[in-house]
This record gives structure tokens, sequence and C-alpha cells, in this order.
């Protein structure tokens, strides 16, 4: 199960894996900056919060000190902005809050939580910061923020500008009674609103005149704390990321190599299984335990079991083969000897086939015998060479025997013509007797023209080759035996369709084989018949096929046509078809027979333009 899914997952296009990775780093990406970027501005929203809230206090603070102190009777000059240096000193105990300050429109601190640093001025940006504030009214009071990077460190500044004493300011005051006069009398009656005073309400234009902005500076570590761990995290996470990455890159890799490895593999499984399939050797493997794990085709053939029936079965399958049965069987008792034999084997078809067994012994590389490997090669074929050669050998030694013979012969022949013609020219009277001479001089005739036979089958012959062209050639060949072939009621059919290419031939030699073969297609043909000559080209060969309608040849005599003094007929000498084949076989070509008893015959030659 765990292939199969290895092989699933090995099908998976890398690019797939690929896109799969990517999507997942851009997912985790943006994940990684969102909430950079959202735990940044959330950090920013609480200490602007922080800073407005400070900024609140300290206007609400200094406000309602300055309105107390107006209304006990102390002046405006003593109250601004000492009670406002009181509110910055208490607010800055707040944690993680670095100074609070109060800072007119040239950038000079009027106040501020750390007294050793009032009438001192800002830095540039930070008056640029406070003269960008828009002067508006404390319910809808505008703060604003930024962060100043310094040398040392950085500072969350939150600045708005300071509340105004308007005429609701001034009209909640109420009424003043005057003090005593410098007798130490009242005056009585005299009451009069402190608002309206004259010289209070002066004041309190000439300080609404100028503009005062609250700064408060926050430190940022906290803040720069929780970034820190979001940078940590996003580096985390990418380093995480590259791990993964790099881990699929492997993977993808590796899935490739195993890919590639199962490709290669299955080559050579598919390779091997039609190199084994197509050995012209019977292979058959058993392993340790007598099954068969390996059953080729020929195997097949040769025995007659299917495979499918054999593989995964014990030996036990060849019982009606007890030679093949026998031979794995002693493998189990002398597992490391090699065996091979020569036997009869009869398979399950009834064939007979002689083989030759050869039994390896399987041997792993721990030296432990795992198998038995069996090969079967057919002979047959080999046997039936050996038997054409011994009989081409027993021929050959016959041929050149009886051509000694013969050449021997020819001299005696020769005085025994002379003297039956000496015998014949003497004889003038008795009919009978002369009779007899000449049938002595025919005989020696004959004798000697199969001497002559004998001899030029024995005898190497040189061709003289010469340009000729085949259709010229069988139609002059058939005319020679026109005349016997209508006398024998035999009709004669040329079929040449195509245009046959010259072709270089002795045309002695070829005249004689095409006649040698007409001739006994009409012999063949009794009682009359149809002699067909046919021409074809194919694969670079001129094909002459000579066909009759005749008495045909017995199965068992076909292959015996071309033996040397094998012939069917009372006159024959059995030489004519053995010397028409070496004479084709001496142009390179071969000649080849097809016949059926009473339906005819047919002697196909071959001849290479």
């Amino acid at each position: 199960m765990r292939i199969m899914k290895n092989q699933q997952l090995a099908r998976v296009s890398p690019w797939v894996l690929a896109a799969a990775c990517g999507l997942l780093a851009l997912i985790i990406g943006v994940f990684a900056v969102n909430n950079y970027w959202r735990d940044k501005a959330l950090m920013t929203d609480i200490l602007l919060e922080k800073g407005a809230t400070l900024i609140r206090f300290v206007a609400s603070s200094s406000r309602n000190s300055i309105f107390a102190g107006l209304r006990g009777g102390q002046d405006i000059s003593s109250l601004w902005p000492g009670n406002v240096q009181q509110v910055l000193e208490y607010a800055s105990g707040h944690p993680g809050v670095k100074y609070l300050a109060l800072v007119d429109s040239d950038g000079v601190i009027i106040a501020n939580s750390v007294p050793e640093q009032r009438n001192r001025k800002v830095s540039e940006e930070t008056r640029a910061f406070i003269s960008a504030l828009e002067d508006d009214s404390l319910k809808s009071r505008k703060f604003s923020f930024r962060i100043n990077k310094d040398e040392k460190q950085s500072v969350f500044q939150v600045a708005a500008l300071s509340p105004r004493f308007g005429k609701r300011f001034l009209d909640q005051l109420g009424t003043y009674v005057h003090p005593m006069t410098n007798r130490g009398e009242r005056v009585p009656g005299w009451r009069v609103p402190y608002g309206q005073n004259p010289k209070v309400k002066q004041a309190l234009e000439e300080l609404n005149k100028k503009r005062f902005a609250i700064l408060v500076e926050l430190d940022m570590e906290q803040f720069n704390q929780r970034l820190q761990r979001q940078k940590l995290e996003i580096i985390i996470l990418s380093i995480v990321l590259l791990l993964v990455g790099f881990g699929g890159w492997l993977s993808i890799l590796t899935l490739e190599g195993l890919k590639g490895s199962q490709s290669r593999l299955r080559r050579v499984e598919a390779f091997r299984d039609i190199l084994i399939s197509s050995l012209p050797v019977g292979l058959i493997a058993t392993d340790n335990k007598g099954r068969i794990i390996l059953y080729n085709k020929f195997s097949q053939e040769l025995t007659g079991v299917k495979e499918e029936k054999a593989l995964g079965q014990s030996t036990e399958i060849f019982k009606n083969m007890p030679e093949l049965q026998d031979t794995f069987e002693s493998s189990g008792k002398q597992q490391r000897t090699p065996l091979q034999r020569e036997v009869r084997l009869i398979a399950d078809t009834g064939v007979r086939y002689t083989v030759q067994l050869s039994r390896l012994a399987i041997i792993d590389k721990d030296d432990s015998f795992v198998g038995t490997l069996l090969m079967i090669q057919d002979l047959s074929q080999v046997k039936e060479l050996e038997e054409d050669l011994r009989k081409s050998e027993r021929l050959a030694v016959l041929g050149k025997m009886a051509a000694g013979v013969a050449h021997e012969l020819r001299n005696p022949l020769s005085s025994i013509k002379g003297l039956a013609l000496v015998l014949q020219s003497k004889i003038n009277g008795e009919k009978k007797e002369r009779e007899t001479a000449t049938i002595l001089v025919q005989e020696v005739d004959r004798l000697n023209r199969s001497i002559s036979e004998l001899l030029d089958y024995a005898r190497p012959q040189k061709l003289q080759k010469k340009k000729v062209y085949l259709q010229e050639f069988l139609h002059k060949a058939v005319s020679l035996i026109r005349i016997d072939a209508e006398a024998a009621g035999v009709e004669v059919v040329v079929d040449i369709r195509e245009e046959v290419p010259a072709i270089f031939v002795d045309e002695d030699k070829l005249n004689q084989v095409f006649l040698n073969l007409f001739l006994n297609a009409i012999q063949a043909m009794e009682h009359g018949g149809k002699l067909t000559v046919s021409v074809a080209v194919t694969d670079g060969r001129v094909r002459v096929t000579v066909s009759d309608t005749g008495c045909g040849i017995a199965p068992e005599d076909i292959g015996r046509v071309f033996d040397p003094y094998f012939t069917t007929k009372p006159d024959g000498t059995g030489l004519g078809m053995a010397m028409s084949a070496k004479i084709i076989e001496e142009h390179g070509g071969e000649v080849t027979l097809e016949s059926q008893v009473e339906q005819g015959t047919s002697v196909i030659v071959e001849i290479p333009c």
C-alpha cells in the first residue's frame, strides 16, 4: 500500500509541488507582513491614545487649577505657567512617560516635567512638528504624533494645542468681593463680577494671543520590543519556510529521481522480459522450494505447457516428461552440481524433440543456494543438419568413387563399341544377329551417355556468364519443346506480366535447366494438361515458376527429388534434377519444389538479378 502511495505521489508533476510551495510562501508572507503592520498600527494607536489622554489630563487639570486660583483672588501671572508646571510633573509619573512640556510658538519650553529643561528650545524637527498643529477647540482637538529618532533611541511624540481661555471660562469665574481697603475696611455693597475685571480680562486676552502646545514624549521600548518580536517571528517563519521549500525541493528531486529510476527499471524489466521471451533457448527457473518463477515462451513451445499454468507451480507439472522432471528433482539432491545431457523429449502436444538440458545452480551473494536454472536447447535442426552433412559426405564419397569408376569404364566401352561396330559390319545376312549387334552398340552409347552425365555432375564447371533477357530466353526455350507438348496434348502458357530486368547467367547451362524442367512437366502429364511458366521480380531476385497439372509427387519422395540417381521414370538416369539444382546453385540461386498428388507440381527457380 505504501509503495502504491509513493508511486501515486511520484506521478504528481514537480511543477504542481513547486506551485503549492510558492502559494504557501505567499500566504505565510502576506500573513506575516499583515501581522507586523497590524501590530505596529495597534501599538501606534495605544501610544497615541496614551499621549492624548495625558494631554487631556494636563489641559483639564491646568485649567481647573488656574480657575481655582483666580477665584481665590490670585493673579494670573502667578498662576501661569506655575500651575501647569505642577500638573506636568504630576502627570510624568505615569509609566512609559519620558517627559511632558508646554511649548510656545517660538519653540521655547515654558513648562516641563523635567524642571532643568525649562526655557530651553526644542529641536527644529520638533518645532516644525508643533507648528504644523491646527488651532482647534478642545472638543474637536486634533492630536498629532510622530516618531522622533535620534542617535541614541527613538521616542514617540504626541502634541496638541493648549486650550484657550474664552468667554465661557470668564463667565464661570462668578463674582469677586473686593478686598479690604488700605485701612482694613470693607467697601460695603461693592460686588463686581471677576470675569469683568478689566485687569483679569486683559491678562487673559494677552495670554490667549499666544499659541501654546502640549508635547508628550513616550518611551518606545515596549513598542520596539513588540515590533522586534514580530520581526523575529517573520524571520523564524522565513527560515521555516526556507527549510520547507528546501525540503520540498529535495522531495521534488527525490521524486524525480524515483520516477526516473522507476522508468529505467520498467524499461530494463520490459527489455529483460522481451529478451528472455525472444531467446531461442528454453529457460525454466525454480526457487529453493522447487516452485517455477521463470518460464519463457520457447519453453512453452518445447513442453506444450502454458506459461500461466506453469508459473508458481512445482516441477511435478512436467510429470509427463520424466527426463525434464528428473533433472529438476536431482538438483535438490546435488544443489551446486551442474548437469548437461542430451535427451529425447516428447511434449504434451505429442511432438518429439531432441534437446540438450543444461542445469545450473543459482547462488546469491551470501553463497547460498536460492534456486535452479534449466536451459533447454532444441537440437532437432542441428541433428537434421548433422544427418544431412553425413548424407552429403557419403554422397560425395560415392560421387568421387562413381566418377573414378566411370572414367575407368569409358576406355573399355570405347573398345566394346568399336568391336560391336566391326561385328555389325561383318554380319550381312542374318537379321537376328545384326539386330543383336545393333542393340549392343545402342546400349554402349546409352551407357557412355550416362557416364558423361555422371562426370559432368561430379566435375566443377566454369560458367560463361553474359547478359540475358529472361523474357526472350523463356519464349525461345518454350519454342524448343512446343512440338513435344502438342504431341502429348499439353497446353503451354507463358505468363510474364511485368518488365523483367536482364540477368547475368550462363545461357547454355540455364537453357539445360529449363528444358529439363519443361520435359519433366510434359512427361508427368501422360493424358494431357497445362504447362504454365510465370515470372515475378521480388527483393532483387527473379522468380520463375514452372507448374504442371500432372500426377504430382508422393510426399515421401519430395525430399529425394534432387538426390543423384533418384528417379521414378523407367528409363531415367536420376541426374536431371540434381544437375539442374547444381547449376542454379552455381548461379547463386535456389530451386524449391511444391507438389500434390494428382493435382500437379510447381518448381520454383530463383536467380539474383
